[in-house]
């Protein structure tokens, strides 16, 4: 009897789990180039830059008077 709903659990974990992923951030210049964040980036106004995760998992930093918008991707 567990046997079935262990198999059903498993499939629905399979089913969900992709929907679990951050969502991807673009993150375009004035200058015309982009970047991919991986989740939302967050503005410091202390130090007037935007820090974002790179796919690469890597913290990146941008200047935010540089930055001409920032959309959510995909």
């Amino acid at each position: 009897m567990s046997r079935p709903i262990a198999i059903i659990t498993t499939g629905l974990a399979l089913v969900f789990l992709p929907s679990c992923g951050s969502t991807t951030y673009k993150i375009t210049l004035k200058d015309g180039r982009e970047f991919l964040a991986e989740g939302e980036p967050e503005y410091q106004a202390k130090t007037g830059y935007y820090r974002y995760r790179t796919f690469q998992d890597r913290d990146a930093l941008l200047r935010a008077d540089e930055v001409l918008l920032i959309e959510e991707g995909d």
